[in-house]
């Protein structure tokens, strides 16, 4: 009972403390002109409870993921089973690449790809091999408790930091839809036990990376053009002026000029 009082005021305490650090990240100037995107933060944090087994917080975008020890430790369990992780993300971005979306093949310069020419492109094999090494990464952290979930969370914003380098593709909410599904479908059968924590987890994985892919584009298009606010305000006191009505004259006025 002792343990489980303090693994519930643990959850509690971290809860806390990343809804307080969002709190004042999002109240902050720069934040002002996202006031809905504050109040879901605010609407997330509220909800948060001991029942709901708060793994993650994140502090940036108010995102939570809801599992217990016991679930996370099982899906680190079942990719730490995988004999050949390398093949197995080979194959996913094959499918990615030949089935689900052309575009993710235009990144890399490939038309029509095949299995054999994809295996002889040598960016082909660094991207698998990146996802790789992220993937082994990312879950050594969640095996090693709950406390590394701040460093889970900046690894992920970084990678979406780095995802607005890529021009040669728009990353929608289809192609994420595909890339979790093609991810899934891989990693945990619909009908295995650990099928909804592995659904949780990569949701949270890619939220987290959009969220801050976004935010970043955003940040990007603002300050690469800083004179459109100035601009657009100049424009304005222009059409006010345009727009007032003239002063009309009086009847002395008009006698006097006749």
């Amino acid at each position: 009972m002792e343990t489980e009082a303090t693994s519930s005021r643990a959850i509690v305490e971290r809860t806390i403390r990343s809804a307080v650090k969002a709190v004042c990240r999002y109240s902050s100037p720069q934040r002002s002109h996202h006031p809905q995107k504050f109040a879901q933060l605010l609407k997330r944090c509220s909800k948060a409870s001991i029942t709901d087994h708060v793994f993650i917080l994140s502090s940036f975008s108010g995102r939570a993921l809801l599992a217990d020890n016991d679930e996370i430790d099982r899906i680190c369990e079942d990719y730490s089973r995988i004999p050949d992780k390398y093949a197995l993300f080979e194959k996913m971005f094959m499918q990615l690449f030949m089935d689900e979306d052309f575009e993710f093949a235009v990144h890399f310069s490939l038309v029509s790809p095949t299995e054999e020419s994809l295996r002889n492109e040598q960016k082909f094999r660094t991207h698998v091999g990146k996802f790789q090494r992220f993937m082994n990464y990312l879950m050594d952290m969640l095996s090693k408790g709950a406390q590394n979930g701040e460093q889970i969370v900046h690894m992920l914003r970084i990678i979406g930091r780095q995802h607005t380098n890529v021009r040669s593709m728009s990353f929608t909410a289809e192609k994420w839809l595909i890339f979790k599904n093609a991810m899934l479908s891989l990693l945990c059968p619909e009908c295995d036990l650990t099928y909804p924590t592995w659904s949780k987890l990569i949701s949270f994985v890619i939220y987290e990376i959009k969220d801050s892919y976004l935010e970043h584009f955003r940040q990007l298009r603002s300050s690469s053009c800083p004179q459109i606010a100035q601009l657009t305000i100049i424009r304005k006191e222009q059409c006010v002026m345009l727009t007032k009505p003239k002063k009309s004259t009086s009847r002395k006025e008009s006698m006097a000029k006749q």
